[in-house]
């Protein structure tokens, strides 16, 4: 078989969304389940009961002198208050840490925060799991990238999904919080890479034009896993933290029989010359798709991928071999290295050293970092702090992964019909504002049921509205680089996400200081948001870039366009 075949050409002779790829699809989308659970799980196992101090009994705290008539004792969230009655008519007032330990309104068994004592001076422990847990995500996105290109698709997605099952048996049995959180990391960088390497794979088995509904797809799966955790907590609520766990880590099982039942990426393997491989899964799908295999590897469906890729990238630009050897030059600078390829092309190689050395790669760069920044703050920033809105626990955190379907159905129709700085902006104006009459709600409005119920109505339009936009910016921002330092772009606008979310978990501990803060930091971070986008670039229906001298060119004629409009 060609290893130059044109894996795209092959896809539609077989059928885009023949029997076989929607198997394969589904295998590999239901697995985003497995990543969900895995992240989510610590919105009701680190679930904050109300506290207070335990009873003092039997302690020397509590012995009168001859000097004392009687004692009273006030308990408090973090502390008691002695007050002992002199026999001169004063009265002492000693206030010390819980001296018998604490108790809560629930159970000690149902919260690893309960079991662990994870309040008042240890409160912020709890935050922390959660933090490492983003902390291994952002190690996760790198590591599974540089893997998965190497040694396959499918290994780094198998290996990632059995992972999260026997860290997830690891959490549950975890003796002490240190171990909890070494494994909490561990699932972190494992969600991740089953996450990134799974969005990979899924695009890869179906033709280019039918990418973004994978991506959709996607999209929807993440959203069901985040509502399905819902009706397993409740129906677990009896349960302890440790059996919930269990319970979403055996989601995971099947991934010990995953590698065979999964094939590896076509597009991989024959990017890797494993031709033999490449067959096997075509014919195999030919089969399934009841389709001749020679009719899907005949020569005019696996002609030279080399001509098909060139034509795409000169499609609209009318730029000549010529022309494109030209532009390789410009910024073949130590940042830029350029050599031929086997066409007699001029292929050009960036580092991250180019972002910083191009005024307007730098610009977008900067904008969309922080836009990736605010986007994973607010996201994770609401759904982990969705169960301590006013009202039952467990329905907020539903109605909080709920509008996500509504961010789906959004986001789809509109991108057939605008373009994608177009919908980033509408996303974070609506973010930003939804956000901000929430804040003066729940700030103003008092303790009246009615007020309760608009603020988190208006708070689960914030996070639809940055569920819609976090999508989005998948899409857009490697679309803002040149060809080959889009992987580059994408992986460090992931690192600031992490940054975010890794502050995301102490959005509930400042709540507790000012509840109007965190939506109040969310609502400024969108509208900022929504001021800088407008100075990004539109790609809808623009070829898009392959150097930075074809991205100058582009910047230049958008320049030119605004001040002719003006």
């Amino acid at each position: 078989m060609d290893p130059c075949a044109n894996v795209d050409r092959i896809w539609r002779r077989l059928g885009r969304f023949g029997r076989y790829q929607v198997v394969q699809l589904l295998i590999t989308l239901v697995t985003i389940w497995s990543a969900a659970f895995s992240l989510m799980s610590s919105v009701f196992t680190g679930h904050k009961p109300v506290v207070q101090c335990a009873p003092i009994e039997n302690s020397t705290y509590l012995n009168t002198s001859d000097v004392t008539r009687n004692v009273r004792v006030e308990y408090k969230e973090c502390g008691v208050v002695i007050y002992r009655n002199v026999t001169n008519g004063t009265t002492l007032r000693q206030e010390i840490p819980c001296p018998a330990g604490y108790q809560y309104d629930i159970p000690r068994d149902r919260s690893l925060v309960t079991e662990f004592d994870l309040v008042c001076d240890d409160g912020s422990l709890a935050e922390v799991s959660q933090m490492l847990t983003m902390a291994g995500m952002g190690l996760g996105a790198v590591l599974s990238s540089v893997i998965s290109d190497r040694y396959g698709r499918k290994v780094v997605q198998v290996g990632a999904h059995i992972g999260i099952f026997l860290a997830g048996l690891g959490v549950a049995f975890a003796p002490n919080y240190t171990v909890l959180i070494i494994l909490r990391f561990i699932s972190g960088a494992l969600q991740q890479a089953l996450a990134v390497v799974g969005a990979v794979i899924a695009m890869e088995w179906v033709p280019e034009e039918s990418r973004f509904i994978c991506e959709v797809l996607g999209l929807l799966f993440w959203t069901t896993g985040v509502v399905l955790v819902t009706p397993i907590a409740y129906l677990m609520r009896d349960n302890t933290w440790r059996e919930f766990q269990i319970a979403l880590t055996l989601c995971s099982s099947y991934s010990l029989i995953q590698y065979w039942i999964q094939d590896e990426s076509v597009r991989w393997l024959l990017m890797n010359g494993k031709t033999k491989e490449a067959e096997q899964i075509l014919r195999r799908a030919a089969k399934w798709n009841k389709v001749n295999f020679d009719d899907v590897i005949s020569t005019d469906a696996v002609h030279a991928n080399s001509l098909d890729t060139i034509s795409r990238e000169l499609e609209g630009t009318e730029m000549s071999k010529e022309h494109i050897q030209e532009v390789g030059h410009v910024e073949n600078s130590g940042s830029v290295k350029s050599h031929r390829d086997d066409n007699g092309f001029t292929v050009e190689r960036y580092s991250v050293i180019s972002i910083f050395r191009n005024k307007y790669i730098l610009k977008n760069s900067v904008i969309m970092w922080f836009t990736w920044l605010t986007d994973s703050l607010t996201y994770f920033g609401l759904t982990l702090t969705a169960t301590t809105l006013a009202g039952n626990r467990f329905l907020n955190y539903f109605l909080s992964g709920a509008v996500e379907y509504v961010a789906c159905f959004l986001e789809y129709n509109m991108m057939k019909r605008i373009g994608r700085r177009s919908i980033t902006i509408i996303f974070h104006a609506t973010s930003a504002i939804a956000l901000l009459i929430a804040t003066l709600v729940h700030s103003f409005g008092g303790v009246e049921s009615s007020m309760t119920t608009t603020s988190l109505v208006f708070t689960l339009i914030g996070k639809m509205a940055i569920t819609g936009s976090f999508s989005t910016i998948f899409l857009f921002t490697p679309e803002l680089y040149p060809t080959n330092l889009r992987n580059v772009g994408i992986g460090m606008s992931s690192a600031f996400a992490r940054l975010g979310g890794m502050l995301s978990p102490f959005a509930g501990t400042l709540a507790k200081q000012a509840s109007w803060a965190p939506a109040a930091i969310f609502t400024c971070m969108c509208f900022l948001v929504t001021v800088a986008v407008t100075n990004l670039p539109e790609t809808r229906g623009v070829e898009l870039p392959s150097t930075i001298g074809e991205l100058e060119e582009w910047h230049k004629k958008q320049t030119t366009k605004k001040k002719t409009n003006a």
